[in-house]
């Protein structure tokens, strides 16, 4: 029977339709406490130098931003697998995000890698768009260029079909921000870790 379902877990808001979670709610600070030791694994791994010198190659190849919405477009065209997709999951980058997603699966939902202008560079599963810089997973991680960390809200993934949070991290070399990294963590975990803590 399909209908309204709402209940709480110490806190953490979750409302189902049916069976099937469509979101949650938790706090930004609450997020950003529970998430403490997964930002600081992403930002560890957005220092690998494998990811900055992908990252270089990327830039240096001098997409215009037309270029880069035209490849979006046709990227979301279609939800089947493009050579631009298997392209961008099958190259290195791509099957080492596999790799770790894959080996954490109770942990990651999803990683992906961008340039200077929020093209992807390399990501596992395919994402749902090409251009990521239009959306504020993006903007706020890569901060004009000045670099932040970025923790999203609680939503429902549609590369992933997980609710997950986003965590965004710069990628930098030599003090500058050259891409970002984003990273997402399962609501599952976040719950599991909340139970843990009790807070």
């Amino acid at each position: 029977m399909l209908g309204r379902v709402v209940y709480a877990c110490l806190g953490l808001g979750l409302v189902v339709v049916g069976a099937t979670p469509t979101y949650a709610t938790l706090s930004q600070a609450r997020l950003a406490r529970l998430l403490r030791n997964k930002v600081e694994d992403v930002r560890e791994l957005a220092a690998n130098p494998t990811l900055i010198d992908a990252v270089h190659k990327h830039n240096a190849k001098g997409q215009s931003l037309e270029e880069i919405k035209q490849l979006d477009k046709a990227w979301m065209a279609t939800k089947e697998m493009t050579p631009l997709k298997k392209a961008l999951q099958q190259n290195e980058l791509g099957h080492y995000f596999q790799t770790l997603v894959d080996f954490n699966r109770s942990i990651y939902s999803e990683m992906f890698l961008t340039d200077r202008n929020g093209a992807t560079v390399a990501a596992y599963p395919p994402t749902t768009d090409y251009w990521q810089g239009d959306e504020k997973k993006w903007s706020e991680a890569f901060n004009a260029g000045e670099g932040k960390v970025y923790i999203g809200s609680v939503e429902f993934d549609e590369s992933s079909q997980v609710n997950s949070v986003q965590i965004s991290v710069p990628v930098v070399t030599d003090g500058k921000t050259i891409g970002v990294l984003i990273v997402g963590v399962k609501l599952s975990y976040i719950q599991a870790k909340y139970l843990r803590l009790g807070k």
